[in-house]
C-alpha cells in the first residue's frame, strides 16, 4: 500500500477523528485541507460509498471514472 503523510499530532482535526475511533492510517489531509480516507480505512469500512474517494480499493476512484468514460 501506498505511504501517505502522516497526520499531525498537534492538529485539532487529528483529535477529533482519533477520539471518534478512526486510526491515524485511516486518514490524511490533503494540501487542500480536506481529509482523505486511505484504502486500508475503506478496507476496513468493507464497502463502496459510490463516492469517487481518490483511495477506493473498489474500482470507484476518480481515475477508475475517467478510464470508464473514454
Amino acid at each position: 500500500m501506498p505511504k501517505h503523510p502522516i497526520p499531525p499530532a498537534d492538529d485539532p482535526r487529528t483529535n477529533q477523528l482519533l477520539r471518534l475511533g478512526y486510526a491515524v492510517e485511516d486518514f490524511y489531509f490533503t494540501p487542500e485541507g480536506n481529509v482523505a480516507w486511505t484504502a486500508a480505512y475503506h478496507l476496513k469500512r468493507g464497502y463502496c460509498c459510490q463516492s469517487g474517494c481518490r483511495h477506493c480499493p473498489y474500482g470507484n476512484s476518480p481515475e477508475d471514472r475517467k478510464k470508464k468514460h473514454l
